[in-house]
């Protein structure tokens, strides 16, 4: 019987907070954090129920309240899962590591009060204290992958690249056509306003990479996410992300 360790090098309540299982339409997604996963949930999960007792004001990202399946609380067989071959379609979402760690800055770092609050002590830092982009890249680049956030962690180690294949990696930077993609190859039958309305964690990072990184920010980033730029193929000039 496979386990969550045989595939994941992280707890299994982190396993199950990623994963979301369409048994609908048979597929797993993996998700990124602060790679478009809300857009991707929301689409998941008003398809899996046609819409019916959806409710567009509710957060994505409440389990408790999502039609998709987790898999180790759902009682999934995991080699089913995330074992090869498998009868899922299994895919996910993925960011420049430039723009994604800007991105998880300002949500997380300084943006509203409460997120901050939950965040910088978690750091070692005051709720009250200042932090800058490179601070904050210093602080996270002393853990260890599985010590991180998930919203910072490495995408490479989420989505355990070593261990688990996946039939598509859509890219945020085409994530619209991407996910057109995957509606279309999924069969999913949601409105227009699902896939376009807007999350509240937009921050729009990509267009204000140089305003943030300077010399020590750009390496920070290529060390803490050298597998990131290694795996996924992204190139190591910020000058060209977005």
């Amino acid at each position: 019987m496979a386990r969550a360790r045989d595939f994941f090098d992280y707890p299994r309540r982190r396993v199950d907070r990623l994963t979301h299982i369409s048994t609908k339409h048979r597929c797993v997604f993996v998700e990124v954090p602060k790679a478009g996963c809300s857009v991707v949930k929301r689409v998941l999960q008003y398809s899996e129920v046609d819409g019916v007792g959806y409710d567009p004001d509710a957060s994505v990202h409440d389990r408790s309240r999502s039609p998709l399946a987790a898999p180790l609380s759902g009682g999934f067989d995991l080699q089913e899962v995330f074992g090869t071959p498998s009868p899922y379609f299994r895919f996910s979402f993925v960011r420049n590591p430039y723009s994604r760690a800007l991105s998880c800055y300002l949500d997380k770092i300084v943006g509203a009060r409460w997120v901050r609050d939950k965040r910088l002590p978690k750091l070692g830092f005051g709720p009250d204290e200042e932090v800058s982009f490179t601070r904050f890249l210093r602080r996270v680049a002393e853990d260890e992958p599985h010590a991180m956030d998930i919203h910072w962690a490495p995408q490479h180690f989420l989505l355990s690249l070593d261990k688990v294949d996946y039939a598509f990696l859509g890219r945020f930077e085409s994530f619209q056509s991407d996910l057109d993609r995957m509606i279309e190859h999924l069969g999913l039958d949601v409105p227009a306003e699902a896939v376009t309305r807007r999350t509240g964690h937009t921050t729009g990072a990509g267009t204000r990479l140089l305003d943030y990184y300077d010399d020590e920010s750009i390496q920070l980033v290529r060390e803490i996410y050298r597998g990131d730029f290694q795996r996924l193929g992204y190139g190591l000039d910020p000058h060209l992300a977005s």
